[in-house]
């Protein structure tokens, strides 16, 4: 009977004769000595058993029968598929031709989803997430209700109050809570964004911080006057002239159109947000070019906004077009009050204190209108309905702008790792790092100088007058600043007999400083500086002059002096003197 031995270096299977017991043979494969030790005896089998060889099981088994021909597999790549699928799952390639197709290819080279799939899966998928997180619009409803009450509060207080501390009071505490609901929007919109770019669709705990939600509005709204400034300087003054004219609606739509390009790239400017460097959401041309490659995402959101917001536009619209009237006249009547109280205590106090030369205002002594607070009580329940709409909504669209975030990922360029920042001292830097150009400098200064001031100059009729003198004294000390650091430059480098020349000669100081600043690193910004606030300052304070808010001799024609009145000297008058009741 034969034996059966294995060859320990190649692993080959033969069989030699029983005389070869014992002994050591050659594998047949590779040459190496085999000793042939006898079989083990196993138990007498059954005629219908297995052979024992198994060469010979090998030789006699039938593939075909043991193939299950209703399984489909990959071509490529073996993995199971159904059998209505075309493409495989795993690998992707057409299961006719064997090779993938073209769309297939574009689609696994985005490295994520399509953004077809993203117009499709964001309705039902944003609103299960609101199903998910009905506390979150709940606490939505409430804030923003707590909010909004509180500033109407405030309001009605500012006006009421005539003396300015408590005026300055009530106003501080109108801004912080009206601030709080933009910035509640901004954080809600940023946590939902950044959780779907994790692949999370359940939020951790949100707790409400009033305070950091009034700094995330005024971010917000930084954000939004960024973005709008470009059309609003054409269009805001245009609107601004129409409504000047009388023109309300017109002006009103002008002005809300230049807020339509802000308005549709909100979607894509809020993932960057949520990264670790939000730098091209600040920047109009990035987020534009972005704007450019998916417009369509970003309309689609902005029809789901509108859409869902709807309801509490409806509300809001209802305010005003029923009830916009009956409140201009509460607050006109609350402001009239407000100033028959405040002449009359200014009366008192010259009485008191006794002041010859006292002149009463015009509202002394008249009697003050009847206010009707339920004029308040519908718009009050539509506000809150507005409120209650507005809730779910926020929640429904943040997750939808999740969505789009998601799906539009590799069109977003989102900066997700910021290059390690290595200090290196200021003494370092000044002996290794050359100082900049200064053509490049008085370039930037010139441009952004011109920039700023034209925009200042057109805004100015839109502006309250005591903002404006913040802003020209921000300019005057800015610009005395520079001034300062040259005149000390000067005199490091000169002696103090050039330093007092460039004090009283502004213009050699300028000169001089731009001069330093071709091997002097520190005196390139300061430069720069001077110049932006310089110009920027001079367009401003003329438009102030042109819109008579600063009266300038030197600029304004002297005035046409009236003909002598034959019959009296009309400025002794009293008619001329009494201003309007």
């Amino acid at each position: 009977m034969p034996i059966k031995v294995r060859c320990k270096e190649c692993n080959t299977s033969f069989s030699v004769r029983d005389e070869a017991e014992g002994k050591r043979v050659r594998c047949k494969e590779c040459g190496a000595p085999v000793k042939v030790t006898a079989a083990k005896q196993s138990k007498q089998r059954s005629s219908s058993s297995k052979p024992a060889d198994t060469d010979d099981f090998l030789a006699t088994l039938d593939i075909d029968k043991l193939e299950d021909k209703a399984a489909k597999i990959c071509p490529r790549c073996g993995h199971d598929v159904g059998e209505e699928d075309t493409e495989c799952p795993s690998c992707g390639v057409d299961l006719s031709t064997g090779r993938m197709s073209e769309a297939t290819r574009r689609k696994r080279k985005r490295k994520g989803p399509a953004i077809e799939e993203f117009y499709s899966k964001a309705w039902g998928d944003a609103y299960t997430f609101l199903g998910n997180h009905k506390g979150l619009a709940v606490k939505t409803f409430l804030y923003s209700s707590i909010a909004s009450t509180l500033f109407f509060c405030s309001i009605f207080m500012m006006m009421w109050c005539h003396r300015t501390p408590p005026r300055a009071f009530w106003g501080f505490i109108a801004f912080v809570s009206i601030m709080a609901i933009p910035g509640w929007i901004w954080f809600i919109q940023t946590e939902v964004v950044r959780y779907a770019l994790q692949k999370k669709d359940k939020l951790k705990r949100i707790n409400f911080d009033f305070f950091l939600c009034s700094a995330l509005g005024i971010k917000f709204i930084f954000w939004v006057i960024l973005f709008s400034l470009p059309a609003q300087a054409i269009l805001g003054s245009m609107g601004y002239y129409f409504i000047s004219s009388g023109s309300v609606p017109v002006g009103a739509i002008l002005i809300a159109v230049g807020f339509i390009p802000t308005f549709m790239m909100f979607p894509l400017a809020i993932p960057h947000m949520t990264v670790a460097d939000p730098t091209p959401g600040w920047l109009m041309h990035k987020l534009g070019k972005t704007f450019l490659t998916l417009f369509k995402p970003a309309l689609f959101w902005c029809f789901v906004f509108i859409v869902t917001t709807l309801p509490a536009l409806g509300c809001l619209a209802a305010i005003g077009a029923v009830y916009g009237d009956g409140l201009d006249t509460f607050f006109s009547n609350v402001r009239y009050n407000s100033s028959i109280a405040r002449d009359n205590g200014a009366k008192e106090y010259a009485e008191e204190n006794k002041i010859s030369d006292f002149v009463e205002g015009p509202f002394t002594g008249k009697t003050p209108a009847e206010l009707d607070p339920t004029i308040l009580i519908v718009p009050s329940i539509l506000w809150l309905v507005a409120c209650l709409f507005y809730a779910p909504t926020l929640i429904y669209n943040a997750r939808v702008n999740g969505l789009l975030a998601v799906h539009c990922k590799p069109d977003l360029n989102l900066i997700t790792k910021v290059d390690e920042i290595k200090y290196v001292s200021k003494a370092e830097q000044v002996k290794t790092a050359a100082p900049t150009a200064r053509w490049k400098l008085s370039s930037i200064g010139v441009v952004a100088g011109g920039g700023l001031g034209a925009a200042l100059y057109f805004l100015v009729p839109m502006m309250p007058e005591m903002l404006l003198y913040v802003l020209l004294g921000i300019c005057s000390l800015t610009i005395l600043g520079c001034f300062g650091t040259t005149l000390v430059k000067i005199n490091q480098r000169d002696g103090i007999g050039q330093c007092m020349l460039g004090l009283f000669i502004s213009v050699y100081a300028y000169g001089k400083g731009w001069a330093y600043a071709e091997d002097d690193k520190e005196m390139g910004p300061a430069m720069m500086t001077w110049t932006i606030f310089l110009i920027a300052g001079n367009l401003l304070y003329l438009g102030m002059v042109h819109n008579g808010i600063i009266e300038d001799e030197a600029i304004q024609p002297p005035a046409a002096e009236a003909p002598a009145d034959p019959a009296g000297d009309p400025a002794g008058d009293p008619a001329m003197e009494a201003g309007p009741a």
